[in-house]
């Protein structure tokens, strides 16, 4: 608790410190416009089409996330990915579909497939009124790491999530109000047991439904205060689980732009969850979403949130959540960017007394050689403590990987 806390309040210092540095407004170094090396992209009437296909190894020293009898491996990473996005004067449209393979030298049953495909779009209603919408779908795998992952598994666990979202933002003149609704679909399949058999995970399955709204009001042109709501139900697909839920979320903060140098938003309020057959969670609910432009070439970026999740322990509703980053992003060349982060993590399982915190952190580079190459070197070290001994960990990763765009 210790870390996050001090984690906290540098952020919040770091954000509010005034520089006169002319970054680029509201943008880390990672993302700002470079003429020579940023992808062309090929023009069909109003729409820019982006491919780029990412080939790289990863070499992990304990790929199972044990304490003890670690097995070390190295994995090819094949990503191909196209980007779509209108280039029109009104409304917008964006489709992103891409792939990830995973390949590993000497244990095949941890092999992966990985995809996605998304939709997104804004319809422009009036001048400063807008509905806005999304749909995607994801066919992903269950990381070794994952607390919910089985030794007795011969391989991961796959699973499908599927979304879709909307919502409207109507402006009066100072005033702003914001409604959305979505849901998401979480479904399992069955996973092959070193035993022999497989095992059903259908009791995994569930919906998440939510809606939320936002009232903000621009207080200065650079600093806008708002309320915010957000209820959410859980159901899940099979009633004898007893894990379905209700809840909601209240909070009050800010959003804010000082000069472009500092910019992002932060707010504070408070979160229930109720459990049909176990106990309810509540807590503080705060998040944060900072960006420092130090200086031109430099540029800090933190985040914080708490959140409520779910758990398939049986005598733990679920986890009560903090999660917090910093990334630092240093422009050393014009096509040289460097840099490091940490990231933090604190599940608190309710009625269960146990509290696992993941620390992860390390250096990273890339490397942009034109326009349509760039190579990128990182390096993670992540370590999980907890009260529980045997859910502790360490590993070391190491990756390399070389990016074509067009």
């Amino acid at each position: 608790m210790q870390l996050i806390n001090r984690f906290l309040w540098t952020s919040i210092l770091l954000a509010f410190c005034t520089t006169n540095a002319q970054a680029e407004r509201g943008r880390p170094v990672t993302e700002k416009p470079r003429s020579d090396y940023d992808a062309i992209g090929i023009k069909i009437g109003g729409l820019v089409v982006k491919p780029n296909i990412s080939l790289g190894v990863e070499f992990n020293d304990n790929i199972y996330a044990t304490e003890e009898n670690t097995v070390s491996d190295s994995i090819t990473l094949t990503k191909p990915e196209v980007e779509i996005r209108s280039d029109w004067s009104r409304h917008a449209f964006g489709l992103n579909a891409g792939l990830t393979s995973g390949l590993y030298a000497a244990n095949s049953d941890e092999n992966f497939l990985d995809g996605h495909l998304a939709m997104d779009g804004r319809l422009d209603v009036q001048r400063e009124s807008f509905l806005t919408g999304q749909v995607g779908i994801q066919k992903l795998h269950e990381d070794r790491s994952s607390p919910d992952s089985s030794s007795a598994w011969k391989d991961p666990a796959d699973y499908t999530q599927s979304n879709a979202d909307i919502s409207y933002m109507h402006g009066l003149g100072r005033t702003s109000l914001t409604a959305g609704t979505g849901i998401t679909v979480v479904n399992y399949d069955n996973v092959e047991l070193i035993a022999g058999g497989t095992e059903d995970l259908s009791g995994r399955n569930r919906n998440l439904y939510n809606v939320n709204a936002r009232a903000a009001y621009e207080l200065l042109p650079t600093v806008k205060p708002f309320v915010s709501g957000r209820y959410e139900k859980r159901a899940y697909e099979l009633s004898e689980v007893g894990r379905d839920s209700d809840g909601y979320r209240l909070g009050v903060g800010t959003g804010f732009d000082l000069g472009g140098v500092t910019t992002g938003e932060i707010y504070g309020g408070y979160m229930q969850q109720n459990y049909e057959d176990q106990k309810n969670i509540s807590g503080p609910w705060f998040g944060m979403n900072l960006l420092w432009n130090v200086t031109q070439l430099t540029s800090v970026q933190a985040k914080a949130q708490s959140s409520i999740k779910e758990t398939t322990l049986d005598n733990s509703p679920g986890i009560n959540a903090v999660d917090g980053s910093i990334r630092i992003d240093h422009e050393l060349l014009r096509n040289l960017l460097v840099g490091g982060f940490i990231d933090y993590t604190r599940d608190d399982y309710q009625s269960a007394d146990i509290i696992d915190t993941l620390t992860g952190l390390g250096p990273r580079a890339t490397y942009l050689v034109n326009r349509y190459l760039s190579a990128e070197a990182s390096y993670t070290y992540r370590t999980k403590d907890s009260t529980e001994s045997s859910r502790e960990y360490t590993e070391n990763v190491f990756f390399i990987s070389l990016t074509g765009k067009y």
